[in-house]
């Protein structure tokens, strides 16, 4: 049976203001007398009351992070439990519990957090799938409320974010497909206003224009971020007349459906056509022939995560365009894993490409 504040001050002959004190480790309070309420608690099952000890102290001692769930969002996966398994770890030490919001396709993203921080579940929140233009990153600098984004955006300035490096992948795929021979390269992407998306395309252009290759617009796919997308994707660049000798891909679902559409047209990654995978992570390792790709510590991603919430926890953001400390700023790093998905194409046909 758990006993409360009172019943562990009634058994210990002492006010429930000494209790209190002790047990939030007031200096105030004899170390002996701290000790012996430590002790009686644990024995007794003291079971603090949790929202009038927050409303007292003004803490929650919890962090939420938001997770948008759907049929075609890969962000459920293993990538993304191991993100919150390093960010747990992280907060853990600091005796901070994280607190998992989920919000379906149907329900607007920007409500889910609002109704969250105006409710005070939360001490501070993390985001993802941040935005070019993200009015959630404006709302919490706006509010002066302790965040942390999964992502980068055009939005906001000076607020802390972790985000994988996009770029540094992109400019290593361009360099291992050229360095083979290619010329034409597609990519095959989620629809949507997601950051990434667009820095993954800007970076491609400008890696092949510095090179002196060509872009064709009908070589950059958008499709649902699912398997059916990538089906639809690979279809897509399979009939065109030039069609793309190599294919990077973002996305794991989608990585999967042009595999099967490759395979429906007789044309083998590594042998006919060459795909790399930015970053993909979860399902898209499984696939035969092996994906080249890149990997990320997504454990580590999540550690930082949490290092950026319990910065930006100890200091009070400023709304947009006033004077603030920066907020701890990460690039995770893009590791490259070779696999079996990108073959070198001949002199003479890249010549005549």
């Amino acid at each position: 049976m758990l006993i409360g504040i009172r019943d562990l001050a009634r058994q210990l002959g002492i006010s429930i203001g000494t209790v209190s004190r002790a047990l939030n480790d007031k200096t105030d309070v004899n170390p002996q007398t701290r000790l012996r309420v430590r002790e009686a608690a644990a024995r007794l099952g003291y079971s603090p009351n949790q929202s009038g000890r927050s409303l007292r102290r003004g803490k929650t001692d919890l962090v939420g992070v938001i997770i948008p769930v759907g049929n075609d969002n890969a962000l459920i996966n293993t990538v993304f439990l191991s993100v919150l398994d390093g960010l747990r770890r992280k907060l853990l030490e600091r005796r901070l519990d994280l607190a998992v919001f989920l919000h379906g396709q149907d329900e607007d993203t920007f409500g889910s957090l609002r109704r969250i921080m105006e409710r005070g579940l939360v001490d501070g929140v993390i985001i993802s799938d941040t935005l070019q233009v993200d009015p959630r990153i404006d709302y919490l600098l706006q509010k002066q409320r302790p965040f942390v984004a999964f992502g980068r955006s055009q939005s906001g300035g000076n607020h802390p974010w972790v985000d994988p490096d996009f770029e540094d992948a992109v400019e290593q795929a361009v360099a291992h497909l050229v360095e083979r021979g290619h010329r034409r390269i597609g990519l095959l992407l989620p629809q949507g206003e997601k950051n990434f998306l667009q820095v993954i395309a800007t970076t491609l252009r400008k890696a092949l224009e510095r090179r002196g290759l060509p872009f064709d617009p009908q070589w950059a796919q958008r499709g649902a971020a699912s398997e059916r997308g990538g089906y639809e994707g690979g279809e897509a660049l399979l009939s065109l007349a030039a069609a793309p000798t190599a294919i990077l891909v973002s996305d794991a679902l989608q990585s999967l459906g042009l595999y099967r559409r490759l395979e429906a047209a007789g044309v083998r990654p590594g042998r006919d056509i060459s795909v790399l995978g930015l970053l993909p992570g979860g399902p898209g390792q499984g696939l035969s022939p092996a994906l080249t790709s890149f990997v990320t510590d997504w454990t580590a991603a999540g550690t930082w995560l949490g290092e950026a919430l319990i910065g930006a926890l100890a200091t009070r953001p400023s709304p947009r365009g006033k004077s603030a400390p920066k907020g701890m700023q990460v690039i995770i790093p893009a590791r490259f894993l070779p696999g079996a998905s990108v073959h070198r194409v001949e002199t003479a046909r890249t010549s005549a490409a």
